[in-house]
């Protein structure tokens, strides 16, 4: 006895001399003829699927690589934080008195600045002990307060300024010496490192602490109260001071005009600059130096490049599908498929756009005359080759960025208008539309409308793929589910074939066995 396709219980033939396992399985393959057509269907289908995640995937670098180059934030409805398109580099005459940065906003050019002075926090010297661990600076009963000018009355709730404490119980053993002082200050739980403590040797005994805050400015005044002896504050030594700068020689003696700021890292005087004091000018240096902001071609090509190769990708992607194999007389699984068309014709249309500002007519890149429609991208350098792929044209990039990188830039990410769009929709709960798109902001959101999570064109395309998938799995459950009983329905009549030859066998056996018949 042998085991048949679904573990049913055979004879080989051992009665008939018939190979009903063979007999078995060649009716069964016949049986499941329409249902391998099913199967490969499927698996057609979702080949498919696969290939349309595959145009997704491409599709969404390509609009990271366009979100990379619009200037706006993620989903489209302001202007970035950051600058996203133009990178700078900058200069100065001397690094070791200011250096100099920039990002959004900024423009090229340069900039004559003087540093004036240097922020600086409070600082406070005790007076001087001969040792640091062994003479009592602290008895016990006495107490050392350490307090900074840092409150803020408007937040909500109020802030109380810093206030750090160090003391020795009355009924203590010993007090607290220098260094004992210094640590518990520096691990104070109500410091959090705005204070550092420190221990100066200025001879073999002489030693004293000093207090120094991280923060800089005159709101990061220091004062000391308790038991502890502090020296008498010394003026320009050590109370805290504010940056001061002045910028293209603006700034008068009596101080109007001069820029005043806590820190040494000023970022709020001049758009989309930062300016990095290092050192108040010696007599011998200049009094005042000049910072140098430049486009940086060679990232902004980078930034473009990737878009452009993340463009090409997806269109080789969408040819090779429409692509005839010859050699085996067949297309690409997709060849044909209207939603790959339709993609494909979207992103020509947009690379072929031309691009025009309603409040800047003068842009260079997309001029607005009487019935012109604007500029196109071949305009700030790149072009459309034969094949509809695109290519840094970086001579003609360069030439652009030397006229007008604000411009190129505008072209790229648009511009904000102070009248509504006509043609936009408009109405309860929809906000008008302000807006000018550009070439890199056109591409984020047409792409948005394909990639997006949930109802894009692709996500629905998608789910459609999900439900005919489902549909075939059911189909395949159910003709399996119907092969089995039919070969449960062989297995018993081939069974029964067995047991009636055997039977007749049986019976031959008997009446040849008797004499004379």
């Amino acid at each position: 006895m042998t085991t048949g396709l679904i573990g049913r219980p055979t004879f080989g033939g051992l009665a008939s001399g018939l190979d009903t396992n063979a007999l078995l399985s060649g009716l069964l393959e016949i049986e499941r003829i329409p249902l391998n057509r099913i199967q490969s269907r499927r698996a057609e289908l979702a080949n498919e699927r696969s290939l349309m995640r595959e145009l997704n995937s491409r599709l969404v670098r390509l609009r990271e690589a366009s979100q990379a180059l619009d200037n706006r934030n993620d989903s489209g409805s302001a202007a970035s934080l950051t600058e996203e398109f133009l990178q700078y580099t900058g200069s100065s005459t001397n690094e070791d008195i200011v250096t100099v940065s920039a990002g959004a906003g900024a423009a090229p050019g340069d900039i004559e600045i003087e540093v004036l002075q240097l922020a600086r926090g409070a600082r406070r010297f005790s007076t001087t002990y001969s040792d640091v661990d062994q003479t009592i600076a602290l008895a016990p009963g006495e107490s050392l307060f350490v307090q900074l000018a840092d409150e803020d009355l408007d937040a909500d709730p109020p802030e109380p300024p810093t206030r750090i404490g160090v003391g020795v119980d009355a009924d203590a053993a010993a007090g607290l010496t220098l260094q004992d002082i210094r640590d518990q200050i520096n691990t104070n739980e109500g410091n959090g490192g705005k204070v550092r403590a420190d221990i100066i040797q200025f001879a073999e005994n002489e030693f004293q602490l000093v207090l120094t805050t991280s923060g800089t400015g005159s709101s990061n005044a220091i004062t000391v109260l308790g038991d502890f002896e502090f020296e008498p504050e010394v003026e320009g030594r050590d109370d805290p001071q504010n940056a001061q700068i002045r910028l293209f020689g603006i700034g008068r003696e009596d101080g109007t005009g001069i820029i005043e700021r806590e820190s040494n890292t000023i970022d709020d005087a001049l758009t989309g600059v930062t300016f990095d004091l290092k050192r108040i000018p010696s007599d011998e240096d200049p009094v005042s130096e000049t910072l140098t902001i430049d486009v940086d071609n060679d990232e902004i090509a980078a930034g473009l490049d990737t878009f452009v190769q993340a463009y090409n990708d997806v269109l080789s992607f969408i040819d090779g599908q429409f692509r005839f194999n010859e050699s085996t007389n067949t297309a690409g699984p997709l060849a044909g498929d209207f939603t790959l068309r339709q993609v494909q014709s979207q992103l020509r249309d947009m690379v072929s756009r031309a691009f025009g500002f309603s409040t800047n007519q003068s842009n260079p890149f997309a001029p607005l005359t009487d019935g012109g429609l604007g500029g196109a991208i071949t305009n700030i350098g790149i072009t459309i080759e034969s094949g509809g792929t695109l290519r840094v044209d970086r001579e003609k990039l360069d030439e652009a960025l030397a006229l007008d990188p604000i411009s190129v830039r505008e072209f790229l990410s648009g511009r904000a208008r102070a009248e509504p769009d006509p043609d936009s929709p408009s109405g309860d709960g929809i906000e008008p539309d302000l807006f000018d798109e550009g070439f890199a902001t056109l591409f984020s959101t047409q792409l948005e409308q394909l990639v997006r999570s949930g109802d894009g064109t692709l996500a629905e395309r998608d789910e459609s793929y999900d439900r005919r998938l489902r549909d075939f799995d059911d189909s395949i459950e159910r003709f399996e589910a119907r092969l089995a009983q039919r070969e449960e329905r062989l297995v018993l009549r081939f069974s029964e074939l067995e047991r009636v030859v055997a039977g007749l066998q049986n019976q031959q056996g008997f009446l040849s066995s008797i004499p004379g018949v």
